[in-house]
């Protein structure tokens, strides 16, 4: 878990980042699952931007996709949701010691 500054510093961070990973009208699928781990272990921080057609709340969503990812929700903003998962080579995680 991240406390409350951690989690402020990932969301000041993630301001700069694009959207890598795209959830449609299907919902979460085993491609979209793979394509956020990808994206966890090479970026560490990502933004999954959210088709409006979606059947499920965004924080219904957001709880499968760290359930299924094993990854920390950071943000929910608008219509994107920001993860975190510290990596082997973590680029982040010694911004948040600090």
């Amino acid at each position: 878990m991240i406390n409350s500054q951690e989690r402020a510093k990932l969301i000041s961070l993630s301001h700069a980042l694009r959207d890598l990973v795209f959830v449609g009208k299907e919902n979460i699928t085993d491609t979209v699952v793979a394509q956020i781990n990808d994206n966890l272990y090479a970026h560490e921080l990502i933004k999954i931007k959210v088709n409006k057609n979606v059947g499920y709340s965004l924080q219904e969503l957001a709880d499968e996709i760290c359930e299924k990812c094993d990854c920390i929700l950071v943000a929910i903003i608008g219509n994107k949701i920001v993860v975190y998962k510290e990596t082997t080579k973590p680029k982040f995680a010694h911004l948040l010691k600090k």
